[in-house]
């Protein structure tokens, strides 16, 4: 029986052992840091920022010139096809041919005028396999040409793009600063429900071996008739409660670590023990200056730029389809027909060519299609222009809001610290008096729940404090505790390192 004792003892510490949990300290600072390495929405936010950075290259890389190598090789036919005939009728006839094409051009757009111009050589051969001996083979070229396109009353993209990308751009460097100081937001507040947690623990487990204490104390005074059996009850029916406190803290505190470790990024089970900051920095703010910062930074504002040039970009896009022509026009040297490939060079046979051409498309009648079109276009700008005055607006109360609650929860911090430093001290001396026998259970009751909540209230109110401090960063990208711009213009993104980089001033 000993032995078997023994044994069950051996696997109950051998478990226990292979159990126990490494501890991990973290600050607020340490998590939010954490985060922002580590954490989905951190890397969501470095991808998104990419992503724009690839799709600003793409607008650039077509204001550059384009040398292009376009050809048909090969196109054979061997088959019988369909022939008309003199009379008007159809022979089918036999043919074993190929045809090939070859072209390279240097091509650039002219983002001004929309024009544009190529330089290009091109190279025809043809081969007539039914055919033996001369003139099988043939040759056709223009070593050298000029063509220019230009579209006529139409909407000229490059216009609008160069208004619009580099907006766009600029939106996506400071929305991804944006992304990361809400990631940081979300940390400190995954932060805090542990920390509430934690301490909710810290005070179940204080309660219960208090209770326990208090509940043996009970139990002699009542063994030798200084208290009531209704007190004794109570200080049972306390310990029970306290007991099952104790137990769901410990749950809770479970759910709540595994939720913040799975969002930092710490895969490793380990037991985190947070350490709550040690003030909460008192500052005043402007709501004048809040809002200056937020217009000069958040990326809202460069959007509302950008929905407006869209809307007017619509307005002329819808002018621009009442009338459609381009004009083309190339000038080149050709070469004739000519059995070798030589012939296709041959200055003495080039002569000089050129085409030029007018494609147009005018409506007689739309039946109303383009009236219709303007209209929608001039009421869709309309539309755009109201709601970004009812965002300006509800954006400018927020920050307003969010300045005057920053305020606020500045008081109500050293409002609860003097009330918990009160409720502590008031709770020792009523334990103190309860241990002489002066004072009742539920005096003690009393003063307990009135510590424990104002535990809790200061615990809370520095969650409130630090959710709004960092609230006022992501809506204004400063930080007015530290007195320093959160968005720097200069840092670009560079894939060589795969980092943010400052560039060079010009």
């Amino acid at each position: 029986m000993k032995k078997l004792i023994l044994s069950f003892l051996v696997i109950f510490l051998t478990v226990g052992t292979g159990f126990s949990q490494e501890k991990r300290v973290l600050t607020l600072e340490e998590v939010i840091d954490l985060a922002q390495k580590n954490s989905r929405s951190a890397r969501r936010a470095e991808t998104l920022r990419t992503f724009d950075y690839w799709n600003y290259q793409v607008y650039k890389s077509q204001l550059k010139p384009q040398l292009l190598l376009r050809g048909t090789v090969p196109s054979f036919v061997n088959r019988a096809i369909p022939t008309i005939q003199e009379d008007g009728t159809v022979r089918f006839r036999n043919v074993n041919q190929n045809t090939m094409d070859l072209s390279l051009g240097l091509e650039q757009v002219l983002p001004w005028t929309n024009t544009t111009v190529s330089f290009e050589t091109n190279i025809s051969r043809f081969d007539n396999y039914l055919i033996e001996g001369e003139g099988r083979t043939l040759y056709q070229g223009d070593p050298v040409g000029l063509t220019i396109t230009q579209p006529l009353f139409n909407l000229n993209p490059f216009k609008w793009d160069r208004l619009i990308e580099p907006l766009e751009y600029e939106k996506s460097k400071r929305t991804y600063v944006q992304d990361l100081e809400e990631t940081s937001r979300e940390a400190a507040r995954r932060f805090f429900q542990l920390l509430v947690v934690q301490k909710d623990l810290e005070i179940a487990v204080q309660n219960e071996a208090s209770s326990d204490t208090i509940n043996k104390i009970e139990q002699g005074r009542y063994n030798i008739g200084t208290t009531t059996e209704d007190a004794l009850l109570q200080t049972e029916l306390n310990l029970i409660t306290d007991q099952s406190n104790a137990q769901q803290a410990r749950l809770d505190l479970q759910t709540r670590s595994l939720d913040l470790r799975n969002f930092i990024g710490l895969t490793d089970d380990v037991e985190l023990e947070l350490v709550p900051p040690s003030e909460a920095p008192s500052f005043t703010i402007d709501p004048e200056v809040a809002l200056k910062y937020a217009k000069d930074n958040r990326a809202e504002y460069l959007d509302f730029r950008v929905r407006r040039y869209n809307a007017e970009r619509s307005v002329a896009d819808a002018r621009a389809r009442r009338f459609n022509a381009t004009l083309s026009a190339s000038f080149g040297y050709v070469s004739p027909q000519t059995g070798g490939l030589s012939g296709v060079y041959d200055g003495e046979t080039l002569a000089a060519g050129s085409t030029v051409r007018l494609n147009f498309a005018l409506p007689i009648l739309d039946g109303g299609r383009n009236r219709a079109r303007m209209n929608s276009a001039r009421e869709s700008q309309r539309l755009t222009e109201f709601n970004i005055e009812q965002e300006e607006i509800t954006f400018e109360q927020e920050i307003t809001n969010a300045v005057r609650n920053f305020g606020q929860i500045i008081n109500q911090i050293a409002i609860a610290e003097k009330r918990q430093e009160i409720a502590l001290k008031s709770f020792e001396i009523t334990n103190g008096r309860y241990l002489a026998g002066k004072v009742g259970i539920l005096d003690l009751n009393n003063a307990r729940e009135t510590k424990d909540s104002a535990v809790r209230n200061y615990i809370s109110a520095l969650q409130q404090y630090w959710d709004a401090y960092y609230e006022l960063r992501t809506l204004t990208l400063y930080d007015f505790k530290e007195n320093t711009l959160l968005y720097n213009p200069l840092l670009e993104y560079d894939p060589k390192s795969d980092s943010m980089v400052e560039k060079k001033q010009k």
